[in-house]
């Protein structure tokens, strides 16, 4: 088989996954749920992922890694001239304005697997590792777009970047919470909303 066939058929396995991780939460969707969820076999699957802590790895970590994506993207946007920096709490706006359609534009809503992911992390060490790299890095990026913005003179000259960072983090997290939950929250409301939270000098 060749390298692309191999990836292919990895990631099948992969979204058949997701979908039952969607329906079902982590800890409810059983291995052998996914093999019929994908339509292969029980050795095709358990060939790429000979665990079901390596299958929840192998589906958590893309999503996580296109938030730091979209996340990088906002903020080299807006390193290119101090002058047209966006606010902190800009950036987060961004973020979720970019990474929305995404989330909630195919085939499954990945905010609600978030959720799930969210709440497997809290019993599987394996999980809660890639979450705590993942969002430790998203709270980096934030504490720096503040002390950037503070550096400025922007913010008050004693400002708590990391702090600051913490709660601007809150707000990307309580967007993608509400929405999976709630399902009332809109995205262009919240995002001009969060803007208030760190107005232009």
């Amino acid at each position: 088989m060749t390298a692309d066939h191999l990836e292919s058929r990895r990631q099948e396995i992969v979204r058949a996954a997701l979908r039952c991780f969607a329906r079902e939460g982590f800890h409810a969707t059983s291995v052998r749920d996914v093999v019929r969820e994908s339509g292969l076999s029980a050795g095709a699957v358990y060939s790429y992922f000979p665990s079901k802590a390596e299958l929840v790895a192998g589906a958590v970590e893309p999503i996580l890694e296109a938030l730091i994506g979209v996340l990088d993207a906002v903020v080299t946007d807006t390193d290119e001239s101090l002058e047209e920096d966006r606010t902190p709490a800009e950036t987060v706006a961004e973020v979720l304005r970019r990474i929305y359609p995404i989330a909630v534009g195919g085939e499954l809503d990945y905010t609600r697997i978030a959720v799930t992911a969210w709440a497997e992390g809290l019993r599987d060490p394996a999980v809660r590792a890639i979450a705590e790299q993942t969002y430790g890095t998203v709270r980096g990026r934030l504490t720096h777009r503040v002390a950037r913005w503070r550096d400025a003179g922007h913010l008050a000259a004693d400002v708590d970047a990391e702090a600051l960072g913490q709660v601007l983090f809150s707000t990307l997290v309580g967007f993608v919470l509400q929405h999976a939950l709630l399902g009332d929250v809109d995205l262009d409301r919240y995002a001009t909303a969060l803007c208030l939270l760190l107005p232009r000098s």
